[in-house]
């Protein structure tokens, strides 16, 4: 058996307090009558103990100490006597006539006191593991909501860095000619923007200042063709609404418009549905 391994697995501290169980108690007492090691370790934890005991040792109340001789006193146990007349005097009157009046021998005494200062200790280390693991349990819990609220917030702000560096591109970008849709009558709040390379004639939307769709409906984009609207494809359904997404190329437009339609799109722009447009 590794002794040290032993020593330091916590039995002897269990032992000491009076938690082992049976079994553990009649293991160790076989051990520790064959090994010097176990027998040293049980006898430092006991003196630990008692001195952690007798730190967190606290002092009978004055008052109750009256009490207790005024009791004496009616019951004649103890000699007639003024309770204020010297502290010292009145404890050691009062330990003697506990200890005579309880018949037992000093020894007999030491030994319930004993119990009670390893009861004492044990109750202390039983509040202060509860409060470290509380403790700990709660800093560890502030530091998980830290870190989980400064990872949201580092996302977003990486997303926002994103849109706005692909955004700075295409309006820096000389080839790229910038629309802004305003707002209708009834909507003058709104905004997006269309970003149309005259190369490649691709188009890209970003919905600036618009509403998240209703469930159901998606925006679509309309190029105005010689007076005639063109479809120029839908906003995607997972794009965010700040964000830039490609729409369908068109090769010459006068204008741009976008309205609410049903998802999917339709052949024709509802006009009731116009939300914003501009022209080139």
């Amino acid at each position: 058996m590794d002794i040290k391994a032993y020593i330091s697995s916590g039995i002897i501290e269990s032992y000491v307090l009076g938690l082992a169980s049976e079994e553990e108690v009649s293991i160790l007492n076989c051990i520790r009558k064959n090994n010097v090691e176990v027998e040293q370790a049980i006898a430092e934890a006991e003196k630990a103990l008692e001195e952690l005991a007798d730190i967190q040792a606290m002092a009978m109340p004055v008052s109750l100490k009256e009490d207790i001789w005024n009791k004496l006193n009616a019951e004649n146990l103890v000699a007639f006597g003024d309770p204020s007349e010297g502290k010292e005097t009145e404890s050691s009157t009062l330990d003697h006539n506990i200890e005579r009046n309880s018949g037992e021998e000093p020894s007999n005494i030491i030994a319930p006191r004993k119990s009670y200062n390893w009861a004492i200790a044990a109750s202390v280390l039983l509040v202060l593991s509860v409060g470290v693991n509380v403790l700990l349990y709660q800093r560890t819990n502030e530091t998980k909501d830290k870190l989980a609220q400064t990872s949201v917030l580092f996302d977003q702000q990486q997303a926002s860095l994103a849109t706005l560096q692909n955004k700075w591109r295409l309006v820096q970008n000389p080839a790229i000619k910038t629309i802004p849709l305003k707002g209708v009558e009834n909507k003058p709040d709104l905004y997006a923007l269309v970003f149309w390379d005259q190369l490649s004639k691709a188009v890209y939307l970003n919905l600036e200042q618009m509403p998240v769709a209703p469930k159901g409906k998606q925006y679509q984009l309309w190029a105005m063709v010689d007076g005639k609207p063109v479809n120029a494809g839908v906003f995607p359904l997972d794009a965010k609404v700040d964000g830039t997404s490609k729409m369908l190329d068109i090769p010459k437009a006068q204008a741009f418009a976008i309205t609410l339609e049903d998802e999917g799109g339709k052949d024709v722009p509802t006009l009731s549905e116009l939300y914003v447009m501009g022209g080139i």
